[in-house]
Parts: structure tokens; C-alpha cells; sequence
């Protein structure tokens, strides 16, 4: 009888154990999916997840009005390589490390605001603005103070620029084609050289992010292609189309 009495314990406990890890288990899926669903909804892209769209470099190109033959072989030769490993590099010893990397260099005193990734169109206004009267940027709690980026390389004959470059707010974004905060912010920067004509100018530097994005690297030599062969237009309007894809 004892021995019937503590298998019929031992049952209940054992059923009882299996009934609270059924609960458990249904609340901690319950659980899961709602973060899913919070993370579905917040719409925020990860650099190292996001999907690239099919690219025909040379058929961009050809829609351009740019030699389809010598495009392609400046491509497959890599005759931009060096270009790109040159403005790479000095993004590296301005201090970038992510994309897009922006600088607001104000050309009358030497000053930069580094800017924090792919503000929106107000915030990168309100950047422009406070560089021109000489003030930092708040934002939130956070103070964003006019520095000397020292290694910061100067415009030079082979930048491509948007805008006029004599204009006294230089915007140097080191960027990379397959970034998703850079085509975020590809748009906020046209905007801001549009509505501010002869202020501000905009100054493309390649940037690839290999590890993350390893189609990145064939972009920018194909873009410093195109604007070999096609000058400031043609790498502008690649460079454009690039960032739709």
C-alpha cells in the first residue's frame, strides 16, 4: 500500500510539472512572437541584413550615354581600384568607421561638425545653420560641438562635388553604395544642396564596408567609372541611381 501510495504521488507531481512547464512554454512563445511583431513594426533597417537590388553596371552606364565598350572594360581592368582604396583611406584618418560617414567642413574657419549618421532633413538643416553662425547642435541631450577634424582631406581636383564649390560649407559623406542608412540619407542631402544654393556643397567619397556589404567595393569603382568617362554629371547621375536600388 505505501509503495501504491507514493507511485500515485509521484504521478501527481510529475503531472503537475508537465502541466506548469506546458504554461510556461506557451507564455514564453506568446512572448516571442510579440517581440517579432515589435520588431517587424519599428521599420529600422540592420546594416548587415538588408537586401540589395540587382545591379547591370554597364546597362546603367549605357542609359547614361556613356560608352558601354570602355566602361566595361574600365571596370574589368579596375582601372578606379587605387582611387577607391586612396579615399577610403582617408576616411579611415578622418576618423570614420561606419557609414555614412558626414562632415559639415566650414571653409572660412577651419571648423567641422561631424554629423551623426542619417539625421533627417530638419536636424541636417539645423546642422548646416549652426556651422555657418559658429554654434554647436543640440540634440536631445546630447551636444554636438564644432571641432578640427585634422585629417580631414581637402577638396581636390578629383573630388566629385554637387553644388558649388566655392561655396563655404563644404559636406564631405564618405559612403558606401550598399549602405541603408546611406540611401537613407541620399535624399536628405540632395534636399539640403537644392534649398541651399551657394551655401553648402556636397563632396562624394567612397567608403565600401566590405565585410558587411561585399558588392559595395565593385559600386564605387563602377561609379568612379562612370565619372571618368562622363565627368561630374555621369558619377552624380550613377551615384543617384545607386542609391534607389
Amino acid at each position: 500500500m505505501e509503495s501504491s501510495k507514493n507511485s500515485n504521488i509521484v504521478q501527481l507531481v510529475l503531472i503537475a510539472a508537465l502541466v506548469g512547464a506546458a504554461f510556461y512554454i506557451g507564455g514564453l512563445s506568446s512572448k516571442v512572437g510579440r517581440l517579432e511583431e515589435a520588431n517587424k513594426n519599428t521599420g529600422a533597417p540592420s546594416q548587415g541584413a538588408e537586401k540589395t537590388g540587382t545591379f547591370d553596371s554597364v546597362a546603367l552606364a549605357s542609359s547614361l550615354g556613356l560608352d558601354s565598350g570602355a566602361f566595361k572594360n574600365c571596370v574589368d581592368s579596375r582601372e578606379t581600384k587605387s582611387r577607391v582604396e586612396e579615399e577610403e583611406k582617408g576616411g579611415q584618418s578622418a576618423g570614420v568607421s561606419g557609414t555614412p560617414g558626414i562632415f559639415m567642413f566650414d571653409t572660412q574657419t577651419g571648423n567641422s561638425a561631424v554629423i551623426p549618421g542619417a539625421v533627417d532633413s530638419t536636424t541636417m538643416q539645423l546642422f548646416l545653420d549652426n556651422v555657418i553662425a559658429g554654434k554647436s547642435t543640440t540634440l536631445g541631450t546630447q551636444e554636438f560641438k564644432l571641432e578640427k577634424v585634422e585629417k580631414l582631406v581637402a577638396l581636390n581636383d578629383m573630388d566629385y562635388v554637387r553644388g558649388d564649390k566655392s561655396a563655404r560649407v563644404l559636406l564631405f559623406e564618405y559612403s558606401d553604395y550598399d549602405c541603408p542608412f546611406c540611401k537613407r540619407v541620399h535624399p536628405t542631402l540632395q534636399t539640403l544642396i537644392s534649398e541651399n544654393a551657394g551655401k553648402v556643397a556636397w563632396v562624394y567619397r567612397q567608403f565600401p564596408l566590405d565585410q558587411l556589404h561585399p558588392t559595395a567595393r565593385a559600386k564605387s569603382e563602377a561609379a568612379l567609372c562612370a565619372g571618368k568617362l562622363g565627368g561630374n554629371d555621369a558619377f552624380w547621375a550613377f551615384s543617384d541611381a545607386l542609391a534607389k536600388l
